[in-house]
């Protein structure tokens, strides 16, 4: 079993001390990091942001932008096989699963996984990926963007649990209700916390204060929701 960093969301620059903390899971002095900004179309902004943040933190970063370049299956193999640390980052998160469908991505990232060759991060609809399903505003059909809060399936399943980034924000109220229709358990990440994995071990931490997490389960149709202590790192 490998190690992931999923953060619930947030800014690049308020998110820094987890990202820090993920960063040092590498056990590099100067972390090999690969960005792959897929759910936001590669947009330039945030890539350009992400290479600021990410090289003045001392780390040699790289980016795979599958909307706008072509790569071979031996290319995207090399930039795996290079990298300390992945990061997935946030947008449209079904445009970015069928967009790695063309690559094959979710299985060569499932092995990285499984192999802990690597830490897998992803930021808020980022995050998603690595759980079962993920409840986000992202719908993507024929080319086009549909902002509805919908399940996000079909995903990597590294936990077989649902996740909810920005948890707290009132236009996701309804995941407590609607996780009932998937019958596993769910996370609720509220921007700034994170869901940690290294080896067996899991925890949860946050990088501003009263920041929250939590964990949600239906039993026998009753909802059982419980706040998650959070260890906060600044």
């Amino acid at each position: 079993m490998g190690r992931i960093v999923a953060i619930g969301g947030g800014t690049l620059k308020a998110t820094e001390p987890l990202s820090k903390y993920a960063l040092r899971l590498t056990a590099q002095e100067r972390p090999k990091v690969l960005f792959i900004p897929t759910a936001s179309r590669d947009d330039v902004k945030y890539i350009n942001d992400f290479n600021e943040i990410f090289t003045a933190l001392n780390c040699e970063v790289k980016v795979l932008e599958l909307t706008k370049k072509e790569y071979t299956d031996q290319e995207i193999d090399a930039l795996i096989n290079w990298m300390d640390l992945v990061y997935v980052g946030s947008g449209n998160i079904i445009y970015m699963m069928n967009k790695w469908a063309e690559y094959d991505l979710s299985k060569k990232l499932k092995d990285v996984f499984n192999n802990d060759g690597a830490v897998l991060v992803g930021q808020g609809s980022g995050s998603i990926c690595w759980f079962s399903c993920g409840y986000s505003n992202s719908s993507y059909k024929d080319g086009k963007t549909d902002w509805q809060y919908i399940w996000t399936d079909n995903l990597l399943d590294l936990h077989h649990t649902a996740v909810c980034p920005h948890y707290g924000e009132d236009d996701r109220a309804n995941f407590d209700l609607r996780l009932l229709e998937k019958q596993i358990p769910g996370y609720g990440l509220e921007d700034h916390t994170a869901f940690v994995q290294v080896g067996s071990h899991t925890e949860f931490i946050g990088c501003v204060q009263n920041a929250k997490a939590f964990y949600l389960i239906y039993l026998n149709s009753q909802m059982l929701k419980k706040e998650i202590a959070l260890k906060y790192i600044f």
